[in-house]
């Protein structure tokens, strides 16, 4: 038996995104492989690239069958890893609960509105 190459197809953001895609996939009978599935189940939480997300592999001959199957249902560039460049207070706030909390979560907060706040 020859070993068939499998390729990254795409990266869900939550448990259930991962279970709609896997029935399309099933549905079309497609093969697949989710490379991280049952070690993200043990580790829920912030998705950090490599430790606890989910990839679909497919074979390279059904990659494009599949990528025009679930184009669908993801926006482009969906799925991706999040890279960009990081602010000064960002970055103190990021070394601050390393230090302090002993876990790092990247990524920016959302800027409340000074409407939003609530009035005493």
């Amino acid at each position: 038996m020859e070993a068939e190459e499998l390729v990254p197809l795409y990266s869900p953001a939550s448990e259930a995104e991962a279970a709609v895609i896997a029935g399309l996939l099933d549905a079309c009978e497609i093969r697949y492989f989710i490379r991280g599935g049952a070690f993200a189940k043990l580790y829920p939480g912030p998705l950090i690239q490599n430790y606890n997300t989910q990839t679909f592999m497919v074979r390279y001959a059904d990659f494009a069958d599949a990528r025009v199957l679930l184009s669908d249902f993801t926006a482009p560039g969906e799925g991706a890893v999040e890279s960009g460049r990081y602010t000064l207070g960002d970055k103190v706030r990021i070394l601050f609960e390393a230090l302090v909390y002993g876990w790092v979560i990247p990524g920016r907060r959302a800027k409340r509105a000074q409407d939003d706040e609530p009035s005493a």
